[in-house]
């Protein structure tokens, strides 16, 4: 026990870091919003068979539908070819679909006449396979009411946890731990904001309730060990900086033990997974990583102050009663 961190004199630190991110965050999110996956945008899809893929007509088959684009006065913001699915069973059918993107200020009229133009040019182009051409408009995903109910529950659980922290490991500790947990959820927000990390619609307080109950495990996990080693006869002698900065040293390993294998299981899992999916699993390890920088960092150097404070109250109450005890044997 010869080395000993001093996490409360690094409190300003934390708060300027959170601060500014934060800060930045409501810049960005004012001027630019969250980067939703899917906002409004019209497309014209062509599915076509293995023939022209085998064949490798696909660029005489992008060529007329670029002629038709422009010959009907439109632009494109953007062209992927991707595998077309089975929508009842979600799997590929081995077709394609070349998918070309446009305004949302594009007509609808506009993109199914053009979309009845391309099919007639297609059909005449002697492809040597079936090509199927058709006009889309996807409207941005609304806020889903579910999960608004779950970011609301994800929170109430948090609070719940905290106020077991408080009975359990006593109010500092609880303090410290909303603090945290209020830390994380604005601190994913920004992240989201400025990272422009792709999100759906209802995602981002979705994000921000897994965000505080992340951040009341990590906190419960360093509760528990505070608790285990103030127990120690040693720790009797330190202060209050000096005890936290001591046992959040030591706790590295125990929480890791957590940590690692839930970020490496969502990880992969964002990997493998299809993109609908990897649009939720990845985007989790950002409020797994900001409750690991809170309650390793920033919570302990909160506590710190308000261990002092009640540490101070408590040894003053026990003075009370001590010397009334004293007065009344007298």
């Amino acid at each position: 026990m010869t080395k000993r961190f001093l996490p409360g004199k690094l409190l300003p630190v934390w708060i300027a870091v959170s601060a500014v991110i934060i800060a930045v965050g409501v810049v960005l999110f004012s001027i630019f919003g969250f980067n939703y996956a899917s906002p409004e945008k019209k497309t014209v899809e062509i599915g076509y068979d293995a023939i022209i893929y085998i064949e490798e007509k696909e660029d005489k088959l992008a060529e007329e539908c670029e002629k038709v684009f422009t010959q009907n006065g439109l632009k494109y913001t953007d062209k992927r070819t991707d595998t077309e699915l089975d929508i009842g069973y979600v799997s590929e059918t081995g077709n394609y679909l070349l998918v070309y993107t446009f305004s949302k200020d594009v007509a609808d009229e506009t993109l199914v006449k053009t979309a009845a133009s391309l099919q007639s040019a297609l059909e005449n182009a002697a492809l040597g396979g079936t090509v199927n051409v058709s006009a889309h408009t996807l409207a941005g995903e609304q806020f889903h009411e579910a999960s608004w109910r779950a970011a609301i529950a994800l929170g109430v659980a948090a609070i719940v946890a905290l106020v077991y922290v408080g009975f359990r490991f006593g109010w500092a500790s609880a303090i410290a731990g909303l603090v945290a947990c209020a830390n994380d959820v604005l601190v994913t927000l920004s992240v989201f904001a400025i990272a422009r990390i792709p999100v759906y619609a209802y995602a981002p307080l979705l994000f921000a309730g897994i965000a505080a109950v992340f951040s009341v495990i990590c906190w419960l996990i360093q509760c528990m060990k505070m608790r285990e080693n103030f127990k120690d006869p040693a720790f009797t002698s330190l202060t209050a900086q000096e005890a936290v900065g001591l046992s959040v040293a030591g706790s590295w390993k125990f929480a890791l033990c957590f940590l690692v294998p839930v970020a490496a299981v969502f990880a992969v899992l964002g990997i493998v997974a299809s993109s609908g999916v990897r649009l939720f699993l990845l985007p989790v390890l950002v409020p797994l990583a900001v409750s690991v920088y809170s309650s390793f960092l920033l919570a302990p150097a909160v506590l710190v102050p308000l261990k002092s404070k009640f540490d101070k109250m408590k040894s003053s109450r026990k003075k009370y009663v001590g010397k009334k005890k004293a007065e009344a044997e007298e």
